[in-house]
């Protein structure tokens, strides 16, 4: 972070934190044709702490990254005319020995603006020695206000260049579903051989409703409700006789006359 006069209380001067996005690029080529471009891009407000997006394998000359980048800079690096972001688009080798595809550099004083906002600009790749024109990268850059900014602190390495997808892989993970009913369920006590009775009336004595529905009955209960079902099967049998003293005179009367016929029929062979 470049250095700038007191503005803090404490003398330090106030930080800010400067968003870059790599969105994509264009009209990439490689020295060696026939072979397909798997470009990504890096970036850096200080060599000494740079940030690189993924590699595009499937985007060949036109990759997109979408990648941010947050850097911690003072107010003297975003008054500077001179202070910039370099962007550098690299093509990733199948053994290694990547390629440097093109350059280029961000100058923060033109971008950032006082109303805040992000600003987007594509910008003109150029080989590092030849400064030949290769392709077009695609960039947003603002500045984050303490509302959006993301918290640094407590993040492991530098927090003055940060990836915004590792914030997000640093996150803690959510604690694991719990049983449903595991935090209010008790267990349930071992029973004996001879427990059964005695929790059976304790049950009873808690939950009176229960008594007669399920449960120990003591002698006197069992024998009212032993009064009771003989009561209940008079009343069914009552109510059923009448039925009963019908079909049994109607399965009379057919079996004499079934009687009948066989005796006409014996007399009319005499």
């Amino acid at each position: 972070m470049m250095p700038a006069p007191p503005g803090n209380v404490d003398g330090s001067s106030p930080s800010h934190l400067l968003e870059v996005t790599v969105i994509s690029a264009q009209d990439l080529q490689r020295r060696r044709l026939g072979r397909r471009v798997r470009a990504y891009a890096v970036a850096w407000a200080d060599a000494r702490q740079k940030l690189r997006t993924g590699v595009d394998h499937a985007g060949g000359a036109a990759p997109t990254w979408n990648d941010r980048f947050l850097f911690r800079v003072d107010g003297a690096f975003l008054r500077s005319e001179t202070a910039a972001v370099t962007v550098e688009v690299r093509g990733a080798g199948v053994l290694g020995g990547d390629t440097v595809l093109g350059v280029t550099r961000i100058v923060v004083s033109t971008f950032v603006r006082p109303a805040g906002g992000a600003q987007v600009a594509a910008l003109q790749l150029r080989r590092p020695r030849s400064l030949r024109p290769q392709g077009i990268v695609n960039v947003a850059v603002a500045l984050l206000d303490a509302a959006r900014a993301p918290p640094l602190d407590g993040v492991p390495g530098s927090p003055d260049a940060v990836a915004v997808k590792d914030l997000v892989m640093r996150r803690p993970a959510a604690p694991p579903l719990r049983k449903v009913g595991e935090a209010c369920e008790e267990p349930e006590p071992e029973m004996g051989v001879d427990d059964g009775p005695a929790q059976g009336d304790q049950q009873a004595r808690n939950n009176p409703e229960l008594v007669g529905q399920s449960g120990h009955l003591d002698p006197r209960g069992a024998a009212v409700e032993q009064r009771k079902l003989e009561l209940t099967l008079a009343k069914w049998k009552a109510e059923m006789w009448p039925g009963l003293k019908e079909g049994r005179r109607s399965g009379r009367r057919r079996r004499r006359r079934a009687a009948f016929c066989f005796r006409g029929s014996g007399d009319w062979d005499r």
